[in-house]
């Protein structure tokens, strides 16, 4: 039996005029080829360019071009999280071009909301979450299409988590997993359910993170976004540990530790080890976890980066806690405090660890409970603080 497609009615010349639509021919790749490397020569010239001449040059003609605006679209992708100076100074150039395009390609126009996303994605990178907001207001009029949605509510997302504001980062990353889904844009999808796992993971009153987090691990292109890939790989050991799942958690550990070498950020590795030591902890292998996390915190101290110095000591209170040294938690917090005794913010996270120390010796509750409760009350203060963390490495 023939399958469907080769029914009697199907006219032969159809599958000729599919094959010529695939645009395969060794011409319409070489066209490609040279029209590519056109745009290169293009980009090369307009960024060795000082800054204040660039946008004299977009104006010239030759610069007019889809290719160009492609391509500039392709290298601000491409430059973030490692550089998201460059990456938002090439949003700008893609976003002034598609204008100067709109009136004679009126598809230049489509290129508007992803140029304006990847500029507010870039300046949250660069820990200007109000500029990335204002970007977003820009992108928002020009958001038509489902793919475009989920992109700008992914970033949206991201962008709302770090300004503290947990509720609607929820559910715009939830919006945007089923958009992509919808799209069946699968490897996207899963980025968003890692994403939503990792903020589950600092607000449990938002739910179980554990399946999204095991979608997210997935799910991922783990190579593309080494970074987030690592991040939600160890919480995802974590969650797996505290669950009773402590064979699983290994093999997720021994996958996650493969993504180490693609990780070239200092502060990045700083967090992966971090978030490593708190899944070893989780799985009862607390003097290595002691070890980890001590010397996480003193590298956090000494960058300085306060507020993650504070929240490390949290969690080297509980593995301590939980190795029976409850009554070394108070030298962490007088450490805290005498390390940054006029930040505000630092001095309640300090007396918060005081307290995770009174509660610690009483033996009488459930510290883990307790831990999660005081990382989120602090995650939560120093972000509408605008105190200074690492942002999250995505893009």
């Amino acid at each position: 039996m023939r399958p469907f497609l080769y029914d009697d009615e199907t006219p032969e010349e159809a599958y000729d005029e599919i094959w010529r639509n695939l645009d395969l021919s060794p011409e319409r790749v070489a066209e490609r080829v040279r029209r590519r490397e056109a745009a290169e020569r293009l980009l090369a010239e307009l960024t060795d360019a000082p800054l204040e001449a660039q946008a004299k040059l977009l104006r010239e003609a030759r610069f007019q071009n889809l290719d160009l605006l492609d391509l500039l679209l392709e290298a601000s992708q491409e430059s973030q999280p490692g550089d998201a100076v460059r990456a938002e100074d090439l949003s700008h150039l893609a976003a002034r071009l598609a204008v100067g395009l709109a009136e004679e390609e009126p598809e230049a126009s489509a290129a508007l909301p992803r140029a304006f996303c990847l500029g507010a994605n870039a300046r949250r990178l660069g820990r200007d979450v109000e500029g990335a907001d204002a970007l977003l207001a820009k992108a928002a009029p020009f958001v038509e299409f489902p793919g475009e949605r989920a992109v700008y509510s992914r970033v949206a997302g991201v962008v709302r988590w770090e300004q503290g504001r947990i509720d609607e980062a929820e559910a715009l990353l939830r919006h945007a997993a089923r958009l992509f889904a919808a799209e069946e844009m699968a490897t996207e999808e899963a980025c968003c359910q890692g994403l939503l796992g990792l903020l589950q993971m600092e607000e449990r009153a938002l739910g179980d993170p554990l399946p999204a987090l095991l979608a997210g691990w997935s799910g991922m292109v783990r190579e593309i976004r080494p970074q987030l890939a690592l991040r939600v790989g160890f919480s995802l050991a974590a969650c797996q540990a505290e669950k009773g799942q402590p064979e699983r958690a290994r093999s997720t550990m021994r996958d996650a530790w493969r993504l180490f070498a693609e990780v070239r950020d200092a502060r990045e590795l700083i967090q992966a080890c971090w978030l490593e030591a708190r899944a070893l902890g989780r799985l009862g292998e607390r003097e290595e976890a002691l070890q980890m996390l001590d010397s996480v915190r003193l590298k956090l101290l000494q960058a300085p980066s306060p507020a993650e110095a504070a929240l490390a000591s949290v969690d080297l209170g509980l593995v301590l806690a939980e190795s029976g040294r409850a009554g070394e938690i108070r030298a962490l917090a007088e450490s805290l405090r005498s390390a940054f005794p006029e930040e505000g913010l630092l001095i309640v996270a300090a007396a918060n660890l005081f307290h995770f120390a009174e509660v610690a010796l009483s033996g009488e509750v459930d510290l883990r409970i307790v831990a999660c409760h005081t990382l989120s009350t602090m995650l939560r203060a120093f972000r509408v603080g605008r105190v200074e963390m690492l942002p999250l490495p995505f893009a």
